[in-house]
């Protein structure tokens, strides 16, 4: 199964799939809204972290849910 993730002006977090609907509308609402809004997120080491989104202050949010294959995967 593909890692879901999130980047957030360069730094990234791995998106817990239990957790997947509500982290996109936090962060869709944080965007449009311009409010904080507060994820609860992977590290790189598989830990549980919070981070918070200012959606004012970001600059990118990336999103990727790793749908399709990769150029080093094959489907």
């Amino acid at each position: 199964m593909a890692r879901k993730r999130v980047i957030v002006d360069g730094s990234e977090w791995e998106i817990p799939e239990s957790n997947l609907d509500p982290i996109l509308l936090s962060i869709q609402t944080a965007m449009e809204t311009g409010s904080v809004v507060k994820l609860e997120l992977l590290d790189g080491a598989d830990r549980p972290v919070t981070v918070y989104l200012n959606g004012r202050t970001a600059v990118t949010v990336v999103v990727d849910l790793g749908l399709d294959p990769r150029p080093s995967e094959m489907s």
